[in-house]
């Protein structure tokens, strides 16, 4: 069994997957490994992490990234990170094998920001939150950003197109949203089941989108191929970046107000929106996305099909407290950066287009929004038809352009195109 059919499996039978994960680790890694100890959590998406226990009585946390149709190389640049100043900790051991990485880590005790957050959102939302605790992390996440940027100013260069290709980052877009990758794999041929019809994706890919009365310029196809060419690396701003600092990428420590990153997997030199991406969407706007069961309870959606449209309306929105965390990171990160790409001439005309296009990526391509649904499945397939819907108008309201009006959620995705100020 290979490690994208482990990783599904531990959602639905948690001991056949350690015991084939077991058996996996002892063919490909060391013989003397002697138990596994899964951690099927929500933020697992697309990766297996636990305990690996080994017969002389060490015992090592684990953390492998999982990809359909492996062909993302040069993982795990945990030095660079550590040279360049951001706050890692340090991997025992790495296994370079494509489709075969695997990172031990010596066990940490401290939560992910992930958890936290999570936490502390469900007592805002009961309007119970800790505000210390949350002071702390938000104080914690201003010094991250900061770090963050200038270590983004300390290395941008212009990175030629033959080494961009390389960047473990870039592949992954690019290669997720070829016809071979998860593009081909979750939707061509494939239907959205909405329990009293279906759609062809075909079809899905052809329809206009109007979402609470705001009406898209572009069709799901037109998105994918615009995304599709201009995601292709090519020579362009390059800084050392984490690539995948996602709350669940990131331990905090409240006593010193600190956040430490781990699970390197996409670390390298890359384009810095490309390394902005994946946290500004699943820091702030991926709820559904981890939590399908309870947010389907928070929030409204209704629908109507044509031949020719999708009209949604939907009452979902990242919480205040999130909104928060969003501020800073403006602040920090993405503004200075717009600005220090403006100074040195590397910020391109089409620079919204190509955040757009990247930020489309996160909630159509992390999940299967097409998943056929099984009660005992992955998170993904056990989504209801309403946060299938939700993922597909998300996709849509991050990766196309408007062309009549907004409203409360689009104010502020357009938020994060216009601090960077006209081209």
């Amino acid at each position: 069994m290979i490690l994208t059919d482990i990783q599904k499996l531990q959602f639905s039978d948690k001991k056949k997957a350690e015991d084939e994960l077991l058996h996996f680790l002892k063919n490909s890694e060391d013989e003397s490994i002697e138990e596994v100890e899964l951690q099927p959590r929500p933020q697992s998406l697309n990766s297996i992490n636990g305990f690996i226990s080994y017969k002389n009585g060490e015992k090592y946390f684990f953390k492998t990234h999982t990809e359909e149709n492996e062909q993302i190389s040069e993982y795990y640049n945990s030095e660079v990170l550590a040279k360049a100043g951001y706050p890692i900790y340090q991997s025992k051991q790495i296994t370079h094998k494509p489709g075969k990485q695997i990172v031990l880590y010596e066990i940490i005790s401290l939560p992910t920001l992930f958890d936290m957050l999570k936490d502390e959102e469900d007592k805002f939302m009961r309007g119970s939150t800790d505000s210390k605790t949350v002071q702390s992390l938000l104080r914690a996440q201003e010094k991250l950003d900061r770090t963050v940027f200038k270590i983004y100013e300390s290395s941008l260069i212009t990175s030629p197109a033959d080494k961009q290709k390389l960047a473990p980052v870039h592949q992954l877009f690019s290669h997720r949203l070829a016809e071979d990758g998860r593009i081909g794999l979750f939707y061509r041929g494939k239907s959205l089941n909405l329990g009293d019809q279906q759609i062809p994706f075909g079809e899905l890919a052809k329809k206009r989108w109007r979402i609470n009365g705001v009406e898209y310029k572009d069709t799901l196809d037109q998105v994918i191929e615009r995304s599709r060419s201009i995601l292709k690396p090519d020579t362009g701003p390059a800084v050392i970046g984490h690539g995948d600092a996602h709350n669940g990428n990131l331990f905090v420590n409240l006593d010193s107000e600190s956040f430490y990153m781990f699970d390197p997997a996409f670390a390298g030199l890359h384009h810095p929106l490309i390394d902005l991406t994946k946290p500004t969407f699943h820091n702030f706007l991926a709820r559904w996305m981890y939590y399908p069961e309870q947010v389907s309870k928070e929030f409204e959606l209704t629908y109507k099909i044509t031949d020719s449209e999708i009209t949604i309306e939907h009452s979902f929105m990242p919480s205040e407290l999130r909104l928060s965390f969003l501020e800073l990171r403006k602040k920090h990160v993405l503004k200075p950066t717009f600005e220090l790409l403006r100074k040195n001439g590397m910020l391109a005309d089409n620079w919204q287009t190509y955040l757009r296009s990247s930020l489309f990526c996160c909630p159509f391509l992390t999940v299967n929004l097409l998943a056929e649904s099984k009660s005992d499945g992955t998170l993904a397939e056990r989504y209801p038809a309403s946060i299938k819907l939700l993922g597909c108008a998300m996709a849509m309201e991050l990766g196309s352009e408007s062309k009549t009006s907004s409203n409360k959620l689009t104010e502020v995705i357009d938020e994060l195109f216009a601090i960077g100020g006209s081209a």
